[in-house]
């Protein structure tokens, strides 16, 4: 069934309209919605886990996350992580959509040091910076299109939509247990709530059948609330605590993100990490 609101007639432009719109939950979800080191850390530097989009039962686009390397952003060594997705086939013909996101996660003290994006929608392009001092208690943005900076108050560490992914898979996770955490977007501070409320063995192409954990993020993506819908992240009940799967279900159509791939390199790489403290300097 064809996701168009009832209210607005079929044309190519309101297709087109929607399709993007259901897509652009997809990529979003790519980029949205972890602490001591050793080999039984659930990521690793060279760790690139790729996903399909899906709209409905079609493929709308491709998407990855990997964790590029360590670097240093205000002398803090950090996990460079990169997040990237894009349209592919009749939906990149239709509305092409293009994005890498980067975040520079702190290795010992887990929260964000840094994010950057940079999204095309077809012809609209937005790119931009947030750098997190948790000395001066601020996280100062830079919109690159326009040259505006904005800064609001830190108050306590914080996550980006791509580092809380990776923050939430350092934590133990169980039934009904809550964990709550800052995320900081663009001027607003967030308290998300994550509880898992589902336990099962579901299968992916990488992974063959593995036990799975359900989980509703509060507060919901925007785009979903605006369109009356819901949000699930399945991450795997093991060690690695792999993003296995985002599914969305709103008003204009269905939304998922699904697991296709796994590569990995030798966690010797990475530097030893510290047991988690806040950041103090």
């Amino acid at each position: 069934m064809l996701p168009f609101f009832p209210c607005v007639p079929y044309t190519p432009r309101g297709f087109t309209m929607k399709l993007a719109l259901v897509i652009g939950v997809g990529l979003v979800m790519a980029t949205r919605l972890f602490a001591n080191g050793g080999e039984n850390f659930p990521f690793h530097v060279g760790e690139r886990l790729s996903y399909l989009i899906f709209w409905g039962p079609f493929v709308a686009g491709r998407a990855s996350l990997e964790v590029a390397g360590i670097e240093q952003i205000d002398g803090h060594d950090c996990y460079h992580l990169v997040a990237e997705a894009r349209t592919s086939g009749l939906a990149d013909m239709l509305y092409h959509v293009e994005t890498k996101n980067e975040s520079w996660l702190d290795v010992d003290e887990l929260c964000t040091r840094q994010y950057r994006e940079r999204r095309t929608e077809g012809k609209h392009i937005r790119a931009g910076e947030t750098h997190y001092d948790y000395v001066a208690k601020l996280a100062s943005s830079t919109n690159f299109v326009t040259g505006k900076v904005r800064s609001i108050p830190l108050e306590a560490p914080a996550q980006d939509v791509i580092s809380s992914l990776y923050f939430v898979r350092t934590k133990p996770l169980d039934l009904n247990v809550d964990q709550n955490f800052v995320i900081s977007v663009s001027d607003t501070n967030y308290t998300v709530n994550l509880s898992p409320d589902l336990r099962k063995t579901m299968y992916f192409r990488p992974t063959g059948d593995i036990q799975a954990l359900r989980i509703e993020p509060k507060p919901t993506l925007k785009i979903v609330a605006t369109n009356k819908g819901r949000m699930w992240l399945w991450i795997s009940d093991d060690a690695r605590k792999l993003p296995l799967l985002v599914a969305s279900e709103m008003r204009i159509g269905s939304a998922k993100l699904v697991l296709s791939k796994i590569e990995t390199a030798n966690p010797v790489a990475d530097k030893p990490r510290a047991q988690a403290t806040p950041p103090d300097h």
